[in-house]
Formats: structure tokens, C-alpha cells, sequence
């Protein structure tokens, strides 16, 4: 009856939970100075392209085809892909990277 109780106390909390809340606060925290991403109201950086339609783009940094892998690979070390351009290194994780470009392949679909 217990558990019965709570989770019935603990429903509308599921129900408000946001799926992409880790992403949007990597990306407040390691994208926002330089990007606007849609959806992140601290991310008004205008040093780096806006995010928004990301996922509509053909190519990413000029040369490589645009995929979630490409995306995850290019967010872990934009230097390694396009040494000297002009995002510096992230120091995300590779699972810290892939929260970030599934949320950026979002965009367009909502």
C-alpha cells in the first residue's frame, strides 16, 4: 500500500520530466558563450554559428557528412577534425557528446 501511495505521489513529477535536461545543461554550461541553441535560454553566444536546423545541414565544419556519429566525434575534438579552426576543444565525454548531438538532431523535429 506503501509503495502503491507514492507512486501515485510521484507521478505528476515523471509526467514533468524533461528527457533532454542533461543535454540542456551540458550545453548551458560548455556551448552557450559561443552558440544559440534553441531551447537553452542562457545559450545567446554569437562567436560560433546558431545550432538551430544543425540537423538540415549537409556537411559539418565545411568537409564532413552530417551524421550523429560525425556530430559526437566532432563535439569530444573539433581540433583533431579541423585543426586550427576556430572551436577550440570541449572536453566532453563521448557520452557527454552524444547527449548534446542527439539533443541538436532534435531541434528540427519539434
Amino acid at each position: 500500500m506503501r509503495r502503491l501511495i507514492a507512486a501515485i505521489a510521484l507521478a505528476p513529477l515523471a509526467a514533468c520530466h524533461d528527457p533532454h535536461a542533461a543535454a540542456k545543461a551540458l550545453i548551458a554550461e560548455r556551448c552557450a558563450a559561443c552558440h544559440v541553441v534553441p531551447g537553452i535560454a542562457t545559450a545567446t553566444g554569437t562567436v560560433g554559428p546558431p545550432l538551430s536546423g544543425i540537423a538540415r545541414q549537409q556537411i559539418l565544419a565545411g568537409r564532413y557528412p552530417n551524421r550523429p556519429d560525425v556530430m559526437t566525434r566532432w563535439l569530444i575534438d573539433p581540433q583533431a577534425m579541423q585543426p586550427g579552426g576556430a572551436m577550440p576543444s570541449t572536453g566532453l565525454s563521448p557520452s557527454q557528446a552524444k547527449i548534446i548531438a542527439d539533443y541538436l538532431y532534435t531541434l528540427d523535429r519539434s
